[in-house]
């Protein structure tokens, strides 16, 4: 008989030969263990992060525009009569855009909460870094639940949260960065898997929602990955299970349905507006097709060490210049370590279902985001005959709901990374089993290769500053807005400058949105001032006939844009010495410099309005015909005339039809014109009674508009009805 004193020691042995530095299974003090000592990893291997935590964010450029993002929502849940959740009135001021209320609602929410107690860029950094803890973490369980191996566990999570993927996106998206809730719900998906049962489909659920309040195109990523393991589960049984396949079948198709019940129940308000969005005919989230082919994945990506790296990055750096799009789309590196202890898995544990699961896994999403077509080292063509290779993602950019409106491919390799991490797992762990007396050398030795090949030391930081012009307008609380150049114009001064409105507060004209309907740049196109210093050109007449000298501080005072902010470190020498000539040509204002802060500030001076007219909606862009500035319409745009009185007045213009004669209808509130327009210009006058005010004049045509493509007169395919030059008002 064995006793129970020699039972314990049997246990005992049992549980320190399966642990990582006596890191003890199943208690709550050995997850502390793993969770601090990944703590403790990330704050090194992200080196300088956490020792500037207060001054500094990771990365920069799209990393202010996500703050930005992340202060928005509870500014338009606090101020609903300057700004809306679901539109943004703050940016491309004074019509805003349309925008995805609860984008990223982990963050959001979160973010609101910390920045009750600490500034919004550190509520920032905490999440930044609490993807990377809780991204390992969640992996190790979901090993620790596959292999029951906690080293090779441990690894595993090594290799899915700081893996080259997670590094180069978080520099400044913070959206793919928040990888963290992707391998829990895996973790219960496994369980579905396994065990069944009502309890793992509800946390499966849960926690698939908790992907979509992350990042919504990772909802879409992680829904085809629960589609491929609903695929599998039923190809299995109806491969192995010959005697009642009918019951299991059941038992899949209601564990499923149980999870689909929870995620939708929790999907539908997170989703709801980009759903509403991409199904109406004004679908601006559905961008270019060949953007997916533009930030599709390098073939040789996958074997390139990424540009962060310490030593190696130098090297690759001009390879990835070859690719299209970004390196940080472009960055799907692996690693040799990982790639190897894969293929160890993958041979030794053939017959295991699971793990033929994760390399289909990790096969299909490498290879769905290589994107519709195949890029090797930036080309898409190759032979002298410019043969394309299209693959398997081209057939699910027109199957799956929605994946339209996902133009980086790249980012599929997020699930793929998490693959290649479960099979890392399952090959350390078979290559422990073989090699009992060494398994702490050879742990330390694996988790060293891995981060080695990983490495992104010292992690790129940027400054956080609070210029002082923008903290004395923050006291100001009249709403106003700010002309700031050249936040159009240059996209990383727009991106960075944007996130000063998280001080200040006050409405910019123009900037950027990740999207943006087509016509969200009509008022810095067509109003004059406004155009000229929001893209750094000389004063034009356009079509308009004003006096651009007497109009400027009108046009400004009308729209209350007080401030005028050239940001000297995003321009040259030139374009701030056009700028200042501009504003002092055109606008009364006041002068004042920050250098330290390196901006010079125009104030507007404040003076009746005097009349002037904009075009509004629809002009296609200005043209020079024989030198004469021309515009295009469709079949309808609009013009603004202000009036300081009610008063009559003429508007003349020269017109033209396109392709053949048209009739135009002009509305000017109650007034109505007809004429009859040949295809050679001629001078149209209408009478207008003018209120005081805004007037809305309408220009508009009921007759079949043809764009030149479609009569063969070139590959344009602008719709054109009428051409108009030289509006005068008198």
């Amino acid at each position: 008989m064995v006793s129970g004193t020699q039972n314990r020691e049997k246990l005992k042995k049992y549980i320190n030969n399966s642990s990582i530095w006596h890191f003890q299974e199943n208690n709550l003090k050995g997850n502390i263990k793993i969770l601090t000592l990944y703590t403790l990893l990330t704050f090194i291997l992200t080196y300088p992060v956490i020792f500037k935590i207060r001054t500094h964010i990771p990365g920069g450029g799209d990393a202010f525009q996500w703050i930005r993002s992340l202060w928005y929502t509870p500014a338009a849940i606090l101020n609903p009569s300057l700004t809306k959740l679901t539109h943004d009135y703050l940016i491309f001021y004074p019509y805003g855009v349309p925008i995805s209320p609860l984008h990223s609602a982990f963050n959001q929410i979160i973010s609101y909460i910390l920045s009750i107690v600490i500034d919004i860029h550190i509520a920032y950094n905490i999440l930044w870094l609490f993807s990377f803890i809780f991204g390992a973490y969640g992996t190790y369980l979901l090993v620790k639940y596959l292999t029951n191996d906690i080293p090779a566990s441990f690894i595993a999570g090594l290799v899915f949260a700081f893996s080259p993927y997670h590094f180069v996106h978080s520099l400044g998206h913070l959206g793919a960065t928040s990888i963290e809730w992707i391998p829990f719900c895996a973790l219960y998906l496994m369980k579905m898997f396994k065990e069944g049962g009502i309890r793992n489909s509800f946390f499966a659920g849960i926690f698939f929602i908790f992907v979509a309040m992350s990042d919504l195109q990772y909802m879409v990523f992680m829904g085809i990955f629960v589609l491929l393991l609903f695929s599998y589960e039923i190809y299995f049984v109806l491969r192995k299970e010959k005697k009642d396949y009918k019951e299991k079948l059941k038992r899949i198709f209601y564990k499923y349905s149980l999870f689909g019940l929870i995620s939708f129940s929790g999907l539908i308000p997170l989703t709801i507006e980009s759903i509403l969005t991409a199904t109406s005919n004004e679908n601006f989230l559905k961008l270019d097709p060949f953007q997916a082919v533009m930030f599709s994945t390098d073939l040789l990506s996958f074997f390139l060490p990424s540009i962060l790296h310490p030593i190696f990055g130098d090297l690759t750096t001009n390879v990835y210049g070859n690719f299209s799009g970004n390196f940080s789309e472009n960055t799907t590196f692996i690693g040799y370590t990982v790639i190897l202890l894969s293929l160890l898995a993958t041979r030794r544990l053939k017959e295991n279902k699971y793990v033929k699961f994760w390399s289909i896994s990790a096969l299909f999403f490498s290879l769905i985001s290589l994107g519709p077509l195949l890029h090797i080292n930036g080309n898409t063509s190759f032979t002298v005959f410019h043969t394309t290779v299209p693959l398997p993602h081209l057939a699910l950019y027109y199957l799956i709901p929605f994946l339209d409106n996902c133009r980086t491919t790249g980012r599929f390799f997020v699930i793929a990374s998490l693959s290649f991490a479960v099979l890392t797992g399952y090959g350390v762990s078979e290559l422990l089993k073989s090699s009992k007396n060494n398994k702490k050398i050879i742990t330390i030795v694996i988790s060293s290769l891995i981060i080695f090949e990983y490495l992104a030391i010292p992690f790129p930081v940027s400054a956080v500053s609070q210029p002082s012009f923008y903290e004395e307008i923050s006291q100001d609380k009249d709403n106003y807005a700010l002309l700031e150049i050249p936040a159009t114009l240059n996209y990383e001064a727009g991106v960075s400058v944007i996130y000063y409105q998280t001080i200040h507060g006050k409405p910019v004209v123009g900037n950027w949105a990740a999207r943006f309907p087509s016509n969200a740049r009509d008022f810095e196109l067509n109003t004059p001032v406004v155009k000229e210093l929001t893209y750094l050109q000389p004063f034009t007449v356009d079509i308009l006939n004003q006096n651009i000298n007497q109009v400027g501080t009108s046009v400004l005072n009308y729209y209350n844009i007080s401030y005028i902010v050239l940001h000297k470190n995003y321009m040259d020498d030139n374009e701030v010495d056009l700028a200042e000539r501009l504003i002092q040509k055109s606008v009364k204002m006041e002068r004042e410099a920050y250098e330290e802060d390196s901006l010079i500030v125009y104030r507007v001076k404040r003076e009746p309005v005097k009349p002037f007219m904009i075009l509004k909606n629809n002009w296609y862009s200005q043209e020079e015909w024989d030198g004469v500035p021309t515009r295009w319409i469709s079949n309808n745009a609009t013009l603004m005339i202000y009036s300081d009185e009610k008063v009559n007045k003429t508007l003349s213009f020269r017109i033209l039809s396109h392709y053949n004669i048209k009739n135009i209808e002009i509305y000017a509130g109650d007034d109505y014109f007809k004429e009859t327009i040949a295809t050679d210009f001629t001078d149209v006058k209408i009478p207008l009674s003018l209120k005081e005010g805004e007037n809305i004049i309408e220009f508009s045509t009921r007759e079949e508009c043809f764009s030149p493509a479609k009569i063969g007169d070139s590959q344009d395919t602008r719709e054109f009805s009428f051409a108009i030059q030289n509006i005068t008002m008198s």
